[in-house]
Formats: C-alpha cells, sequence, structure tokens
C-alpha cells in the first residue's frame, strides 16, 4: 500500500469565479493532540477542494505564548511536517509531507482520501524551540464514491500484500513508555529485503479511538533494542525482528498502523488494540 506525501491563516487565493465547485472552506481551528504534554502552538487549516477526493491543506502554527506565526522548524524523521489522517471510522489512514515551507510558516499539502467521510487530520511538527507539537482537525470530505475499506486487525498479526506483521502488545501500559515487538515476516519467513523509511525501520500510529489523541513512535532492530549492534538506519539493513517504544496517555482501544518499506513500497498494517491501565 503506497502512502504519498498538511497555521494563522487568512482565505486561500481561488480561481473560484471560474472554478466555483473548487472554493476554499473557511479556516479550521485545531485541537492539541498530545496529552499529557504542553501545549505552546496553536494550528489553524484551509482546505481547497481540487477534484472529487482531492484537496490541497494549507497548515499554519502560531507560537500560543506570543501569538506571532511560527516559521522555523527542526526536522523529525526527515520531515519538517507529517500529516497525517484517518476516516472516523478508522479503516483508512494516510502519511503525507509538505513539500516545502512557505516564507509566512504555512505549510501547504496534497491529500488524496480514498472515499467520502469525515477525517480526523493530524499536523505533527516540532516547531523550533517549542518541542513536538501535534493539532488535530476534522475535515469532511465530500465527492467520489466508496471505495473497499481496509478494516484494522486485531492483535496478534496483520498484513499488507505478501508481508504480515506479528505484533506483541503485552508490555503496553497507559502513561509509562512501554516496549512492544514486531515481527516482519514475508511470504511466512522472516523479511529480507526491508528498507529504511524517512530514516528509521518502521513507524507505529496510534489514534484513540475515544478520545483521539495521537502518538508516533518508531522502531528498531531487537538486538539494538537491548544493547546489541542492529540496524541504526542504515539502508537495506533493516532486521525482520523489531522493537519500539510507545507512551499511550490513557487507557482505552487505539487504532495502529504499522508502516515500513518492503519490497520498494511503503507498507501499512493496521491494528486494533486495547491498552491496559498501568499496573
Amino acid at each position: 500500500m503506497d502512502t504519498k506525501q498538511v497555521l494563522t491563516v487568512g482565505l486561500a487565493v481561488l480561481g473560484a469565479a471560474t472554478m466555483p465547485s473548487m472554493a476554499a472552506q473557511e479556516s479550521i481551528k485545531g485541537t492539541f493532540a498530545l496529552p499529557g504534554e504542553s501545549e505552546k502552538a496553536v494550528g489553524a487549516l484551509i482546505v481547497k477542494e481540487t477534484g472529487p477526493l482531492t484537496r490541497e491543506l494549507s497548515i499554519a502554527f502560531t507560537d500560543k505564548a506570543t501569538g506571532q506565526p511560527i516559521v522555523q522548524f527542526d526536522e523529525e524523521l526527515t520531515q519538517r511536517l507529517h500529516v497525517l489522517a484517518t476516516d472516523s471510522h478508522f479503516t483508512s489512514f494516510i502519511h503525507e509531507h509538505a513539500a516545502k515551507l512557505g516564507a509566512d510558516g504555512r505549510f501547504k499539502v496534497a491529500m488524496k482520501f480514498p472515499r467520502p467521510g469525515t477525517y480526523y487530520v493530524y499536523a505533527d511538527a516540532v516547531p523550533s524551540g517549542l518541542g513536538q507539537q501535534v493539532v488535530r482537525f476534522e475535515v469532511p470530505v465530500q465527492g467520489g464514491s466508496d471505495a473497499v475499506a481496509q478494516a484494522p486487525s486485531k492483535p496478534e498479526q496483520g498484513s499488507d500484500g505478501p508481508y504480515t506483521v506479528k505484533l506483541d502488545t503485552s508490555a503496553l501500559r497507559a502513561g509509562s513508555e512501554s516496549m512492544m515487538s514486531l515481527t516482519v515476516l514475508k511470504d511466512g519467513k522472516p523479511a529480507q529485503d526491508l528498507d529504511t523509511y524517512l530514516g528509521v525501520a518502521a513507524h507505529a500510529v496510534f489514534v484513540s479511538t475515544d478520545e483521539l489523541d495521537y502518538v508516533h513512535a518508531h522502531a528498531m532492530a531487537a538486538q539494538a533494542a537491548h544493547g546489541g549492534h542492529g540496524d541504526h538506519g542504515d539502508p537495506g539493513a533493516v532486521s525482520a525482528q523489531l522493537m519500539l517504544h510507545a507512551k499511550p496517555a490513557h487507557a482505552g482501544p487505539y487504532a495502529l498502523w504499522i508502516q515500513f518499506k518492503g519490497g520498494d513500497k511503503i507498507r501499512t498494517v493496521p491494528f486494533l488494540v486495547t491498552v491496559p491501565a498501568a499496573s
């Protein structure tokens, strides 16, 4: 499953006179989506319709303390902005990136949605000096036709093409840094053709299905996690045995997507997990 690469905001400049169906929506105010962390930036979004199920997302962050637009961002996992989206039933997942940052601090991201519906869009960035900030937007998408949804699977495994991810979430606990192990199989055997994706072995994105909280974690080779000499992001050296640290904020159900590069494609494997309360 391929993935493709979405703050103070004014009205977008449109050719509304000639393309009335492509009008921009009003600015959408974001909601801070990192519980337990300090909210230091606020976000706003303008959505421009570019086709039946395609949209241009214009995102701007503002410093909460000063009210000034943020124009400096640090790179995190090779990008200055990660934009992730799922529908309200958590049956789809999109992971995009902004091609560039405008001089006014506004990111623009092209996004294609798989079907009509309401989407939760998460803008994940690191404004310089402020730390990670994640803002959630609720975006209605009309038009197009329904597509077949890929329903998340329950633990302990899920698939994308010939790849299967076996997942062990037994160590996950709410409110604490937990270790989760996963194994990537290809045609039933440990995958030998894995490569890095955005500089790491694999990504895990959790979205709470009740609170809509967000967690973005990344994996390392199991032997490296235990002090060995596993891969450290070297292309072509990704182990099939991986570990990742994650810290879900609270107990309850989460949609989880594991993303990795296998066979020269970005693979996305969905799960539904339940995080227990801390002991």
